[in-house]
């Protein structure tokens, strides 16, 4: 968005990022996604998303573009701890949300769900560097890419960049975000378009 303010900048296009992106996008929000990584990179990390996480996919409309792309539904558990497995469980009948996991391959998840921030339309960027951001009453981005540094606003910021995260934490109401709440900010002080 050239000379423009965005509403929300998401640091990061992983699941939390893109899925923010995707569904603040679709309803109007101008939603720019920044992502250090040119492709993503197989690491150690969450392969499965357990059933109340699937229910929270269901909601925000992710469900089943991660079923169809990349995801594989798991009904049964069972715990094993040496030679010795325990009963298997049946997860749709033994949890409040009557729902499996879901096996995924993590790199895959996020390519699928960056391109469904872009699709909902959401501007994404890849191998951007965020090198500072600054609080106030109009949040500052810094961010490098291709050799170019520019500096982006938005009415909202969000760190979903990992344990590294470069944006600041906030635990109550901050001069960045005067509504926010444990680092929430509520979506319905996002004007509508």
């Amino acid at each position: 968005m050239a000379g423009g303010t965005y509403d929300i900048i998401t640091v990061g296009g992983g699941l939390g990022g893109s899925t923010l992106a995707t569904v603040m996008a679709a309803r109007g929000a101008r939603v720019l996604v920044l992502e250090r990584e040119r492709q993503f990179r197989d690491r150690v990390r969450g392969e499965v998303m357990v059933p109340w996480g699937v229910a929270e996919a269901r909601e925000l409309g992710i469900y089943h573009l991660l079923l169809d792309t990349c995801g594989r539904e798991l009904r049964w558990f069972a715990l094993s701890v040496g030679p010795e497995s325990g009963p298997p469980r049946d997860l749709l009948a033994t949890t409040p949300q009557q729902a499996p996991s879901l096996a995924l391959s993590h790199p895959v998840m996020q390519e699928v769900l960056f391109q469904a921030a872009a699709d909902a339309g959401a501007e994404v960027r890849r191998a951007a560097h965020v090198r500072a951001v600054q609080p106030g009453p109009l949040p500052t981005v810094e961010v490098e890419q291709d050799g170019y540094v520019e500096e982006v606003r938005a009415l909202l910021v969000v760190g979903a960049d990992g344990r590294t995260s470069i944006t600041p934490v906030s635990p109550g109401p901050s001069p960045c975000f005067p509504k926010a709440k444990a680092g929430y900010a509520p979506t319905s002080s996002i004007p509508k378009r």
